[in-house]
């Protein structure tokens, strides 16, 4: 298991939202013996080039567009686990990732009907055959697109390779399944992170039944309560600098 985790926050991690330092806080709380490597604009030099998305980088494309590029290079390139700088990661990676990656690649199942996977969470051994055919289409649509036609497009790039790929399609449907709705990473947002705390909420994160949420930097947060779900999961790990 390569034991680096890649997290990138253009701006600089200085100039995140709390959200986004409480969810970095987090990685390093639970996995103290993996690295973690901070990116942003000033280091993605360090580890992928411009050369090699033939001036991807120059097109007029949305951020999140630009990092679905630059985890599927990472990957490919260096093998390792992308989180978006907006999970939180609820329970040490070794205590359940390794069973999950015996195929060399995962992510979460069926976060929506028209989506197979998400793509916030994405572990791959270096240049594994999903991550890297996922990797050439990816670079090829932007090589013939200024910018994506809509917004799961990198999602849906992978529905077709697994449609129209056999080995690609054998991998995936030998990968153990995690949901990403239901009780899975979506949970709290589907409850409400702002909504009152209850005991069945308090005890699923206490017992780490969700290994990491999924969460987001766009809402407008109230003022800091614990009883309140989000909040409440921020003081699991209080004790860690932010």
């Amino acid at each position: 298991m390569k034991k680096t985790i890649y997290i990138l926050w253009f701006q600089g991690f200085d100039q995140a939202p709390e959200i986004v330092k409480r969810c970095l806080s987090s990685w390093k709380h639970y996995n103290p013996d993996w690295e973690i490597l901070e990116l942003d604009q000033t280091n993605l030099h360090q580890y992928i080039s411009d050369f090699e998305t033939n001036g991807l980088f120059q097109k007029p494309m949305e951020k999140c567009h630009l990092s679905d590029i630059i985890r599927c290079l990472l990957l490919d390139r260096y093998g390792g686990l992308w989180v978006d700088a907006t999970t939180f990661c609820n329970k040490s990676l070794n205590e359940w990732l390794p069973q999950y990656i015996q195929e060399g690649f995962f992510a979460f199942d069926r976060p929506g009907s028209d989506r197979m996977i998400s793509n916030w969470f994405l572990y791959a051994e270096k240049s594994n055959d999903i991550i890297h055919k996922w990797c050439q289409s990816t670079l090829h649509y932007y090589s013939i697109h200024e910018k994506a036609e809509t917004y799961f497009i990198h999602h849906y790039l992978f529905v077709r390779l697994y449609l129209g790929d056999v080995t690609f399609r054998t991998i995936w449907d030998c990968v153990p399944k995690l949901p990403a709705s239901g009780h899975g990473p979506h949970f709290l947002s589907e409850q409400g992170l702002f909504q009152p705390l209850t005991e069945s909420i308090r005890s699923m994160i206490d017992q780490k039944r969700t290994p990491l949420y999924k969460l987001s930097y766009k809402y407008q947060f109230p003022e800091y309560d614990e009883n309140l779900n989000l909040y409440y999961l921020y003081s699991t790990i209080a004790s860690s600098s932010i």
